[in-house]
């Protein structure tokens, strides 16, 4: 499923994303997945692309929050995905607050 969510992000053009290990350190999902994008109508795409992964059964999408907004969480069950625009990433700077988690860099 992880291949299908990057698969996604590649296609909406996501910049700076990033993969947590959550395992051991969260007991709701193994992985967290952060990426930045240019606009808000870009972040809004996100949402159709993941619905129509899940149509197809390419992902397990339980839920989205923030439709709209600069911040957008998709609960992929065992992966939580959260798409920013640039400068919402910056505000809240998750990065910090996970810096000694185990993290892998991706280029899309």
């Amino acid at each position: 499923m992880k291949e299908e969510i990057l698969e996604i992000l590649k296609k909406i053009k996501a910049e700076d994303v990033i993969i947590y290990n959550m395992r051991g350190f969260s007991p709701f999902y193994d992985e967290m997945i952060l990426s930045s994008v240019s606009s808000q109508r870009q972040a809004s795409a996100v949402v159709s692309y993941f619905k129509e992964a899940q149509s197809q059964n390419k992902i397990s999408l339980r839920s989205v929050e923030g439709v709209g907004s600069s911040w957008i969480i998709l609960d992929c069950n065992d992966i939580v995905v959260s798409v920013f625009t640039k400068e919402e990433r910056a505000h809240f700077a998750l990065e910090n607050i996970y810096m000694d988690l185990p993290c892998e860099t991706i280029s899309l």
